[in-house]
């Protein structure tokens, strides 16, 4: 049996033969409900502390096996919360949100270690069993580095750009935004599970790999400006030659020319081939343009973003988004290495 709400049942746990984990990655929201706070206490019979998702599972004393879900490894590390805080055979309690369709998978935040320990896998997340934690969220919940008496302002934009879980500047994407019908009747129909475009690895495409919370950098290489995103070992390449006229194949991240406006990097993006414009299952089309600005704040402290998608097929009119990164002075963009399920 299970726990629900702040009452922990406790469940002994015993040991049998274990299925093989679910492939998953995908937006959690329409996956897990996210109101029901759920115990469940086990052996635990399988680790995969890999990227997109680190996963194991709980094995309970009904002879039930749970697949629990969290965060990346690319946040984890950056929370210092490594991999040998648990091991197979340890008997842990997890706090987490159960699969909508009653699936016995669940994702978590907060896992209570054989040792009595507890640790929070999400940055600001409050603890559940315990006063204290393991790791920290400093990295993930700090608005900014304090740059007012340095050159920062000078640096220009070629650097490491870090994200953070804080602030209206987080997230790149609204929940309300002027659909056509039919674009409305396909989000509504968008199933997160059925319908996931990003399974086991599989990279996103523009403009919804923007969004994604891992630091980012570009590289001047003169005739091109690379954009390379931690998530999937992605990599822009941003066209500066006006002059250049490449016979131009669809991809995931399309095509992109860039130009100066004064000190402002900005970007035209088209021939995406990419079904969805965002994780809701907002379709876009292989019409849709991206107009995109890259620009500095006056003390060179963030890096600010604005998007404007143009798609008739979707859009009503044209939709302009907008988010902000901030400078870190030694954060790097980490391999990302997504290891695809088996």
């Amino acid at each position: 049996m299970i726990g629900t709400g702040k009452h922990r049942v406790a469940i002994m746990a015993c040991a049998v033969a274990l299925p093989a984990m679910a492939n998953a990655h995908h937006a959690f929201t329409g996956v897990f409900d996210m109101q029901n706070v759920t115990e469940l206490n086990g052996e635990l019979t399988e680790l995969l502390w890999r990227n997109p998702h680190v996963r194991f599972s709980i094995q309970t004393a009904q002879g039930e096996t749970w697949e629990i879900e969290t965060n990346s490894v690319s946040i984890l590390r950056r929370m210092d919360i490594s991999p040998d805080i648990m091991a197979v055979g340890d008997n842990i309690t997890v706090a987490g949100f159960p699969a909508r369709n009653g699936d016995r998978e669940m994702w978590v935040n907060n896992v209570l270690l054989a040792d009595g320990r507890e640790v929070v896998t999400r940055p600001g997340v409050e603890p559940y069993f315990s006063e204290g934690t393991l790791g920290t969220s400093e990295i993930w919940l700090a608005e900014g580095t304090e740059v007012r008496d340095s050159n920062a302002a000078d640096l220009g934009i070629f650097r490491v750009w870090s994200t953070h879980f804080t602030g209206p500047s987080r997230s790149l994407f609204v929940a309300d935004m002027p659909l056509t019908a039919s674009a409305a009747v396909a989000r509504a129909e968008f199933d997160p599970v059925a319908d996931d475009p990003i399974g086991d690895c599989t990279p996103k495409g523009m403009p919804w790999i923007m969004s994604q919370p891992y630091p980012v950098e570009f590289v001047d290489e003169g005739e091109v400006i690379l954009f390379r995103i931690e998530e999937y070992d992605a990599v822009r390449r941003i066209h500066m030659n006006p002059d250049a006229d490449p016979a131009v194949i669809p991809s995931k991240l399309g095509y992109s020319r860039g130009r100066w406006v004064g000190e402002e990097l900005h970007v035209e993006t088209s021939a995406i081939n990419w079904p969805y414009f965002d994780s809701s299952g907002i379709p876009q089309s292989a019409d849709i343009e991206l107009y995109e600005r890259f620009y500095l704040n006056d003390d060179g402290s963030e890096l600010h973003y604005e998007l404007t998608a143009t798609d008739p097929a979707t859009f009503t009119e044209p939709v302009t988004l907008d988010k902000a990164w901030m400078w870190r002075p030694g954060e790097v963009v980490r391999p990302y290495e997504c290891t695809p399920s088996e």
